[in-house]
């Protein structure tokens, strides 16, 4: 009897460390990401799914319609509901995802879920290049929802090219990759948090996006540079991000200057920033990404830009 009370614990510490329990068969995952309700597909979309009891590692496949071959095998690392590619999607085509439940050691502990389908589709007319805040940058929502993107609050249909994590120059690095193949006619530019929170100085990201202009005018593209939004230092420390100590404000303030002394630029930043200089607390949970209505924030007004602008 006793060993009957204990069995459910000792199966479900079996799955979750990857035991072999051929008995256990999970149902499939129910799929969260919004791409099918998206203007464009992300570049590095983030895959995600409501996580099931019991169960820690997760299989994405992605399918090519076309050829119905399987062109991204992907397991989980970052959480249990969620997976981001970090392998741009730069062919046209398209596609359909889905997930099913794993065991360590890969072996499937249930079905596949249902298709979803995505287009990736180029030439685009208008592009957001940045980082995690275009990305889709928030903890508590993956970037393949809909409400984390600021993508979605702007009504002028535009491809989302960020990549959480980046810098200037990693920006500068992946540009020919990852923007000449969807040759946009505009390109919004959101660049330089991830620097000066590391501690660069706006002579740096200057260069950098000075070089990023010069490659879009060479390849015809428009580039509209968006003002670097503040970040809120106590909140920041709070949650342990990464904050080099030192004078990015006064850096981040270069830096404005300079974009807002460029032929096409959107002050994004203002109705973000507190009367301190910092990101208003009540807009982020991490003192970096702006949440909900932050985002909000940001899509509406690029969008009254680019539709008064272009």
């Amino acid at each position: 009897m006793k060993f009957k009370r204990f069995l459910p614990l000792i199966l479900s510490a079996s799955v979750f460390w990857g035991g072999n329990v051929e008995a256990m068969k999970f149902p499939p995952p129910t799929l969260t990401a919004e791409f099918d309700q998206m203007a464009f597909m992300q570049l590095y979309p983030t895959f995600s799914w409501e996580p099931l009891p019991m169960t820690e590692f997760y299989q994405v496949r992605v399918v090519n319609t076309a050829t119905n071959k399987v062109v991204r095998e992907l397991f989980n690392v970052e959480a249990l509901n969620r997976m981001t590619d970090w392998t741009p999607f730069t062919q046209a085509g398209e596609y359909y995802w889905q997930v099913r439940v794993v065991d360590r050691k890969h072996k499937p502990l249930s079905d596949w879920s249902e298709k979803k389908f995505f287009k990736v589709e180029m030439p685009v007319e208008f592009a957001a290049f940045g980082d995690s805040i275009t990305h889709g940058g928030a903890a508590y929502i993956p970037a393949g929802q809909l409400s984390c993107q600021w993508e979605t609050y702007c009504d002028v249909p535009i491809k989302n090219l960020g990549r959480s994590g980046d810098t200037t120059e990693m920006m500068l690095e992946r540009f020919d990759r990852d923007v000449l193949p969807f040759a946009p006619r505009v390109m919004v530019i959101m660049a330089g948090v991830n620097d000066i929170r590391t501690g660069k100085s706006a002579d740096e990201v200057i260069s950098n996006l000075n070089a990023l202009r010069d490659k879009c005018l060479a390849n015809d593209i428009t580039p509209v540079f968006c003002t670097i939004t503040s970040m809120n230092p106590e909140i920041i420390k709070l949650r342990g991000i990464p904050l080099t100590d030192g004078d990015w404000r006064e850096q981040r303030e270069q830096i404005n200057f300079w974009i807002m002394n460029t032929p096409y630029f959107i002050d994004v930043a203002k109705d973000l920033t507190d009367e301190f200089g910092y990101l208003r607390a009540e807009l982020t949970p991490d003192g970096l990404h702006p949440a909900l209505r932050g985002k909000k924030i940001i899509g509406e007004t690029v969008a009254d830009y680019l539709k008064k602008n272009f």
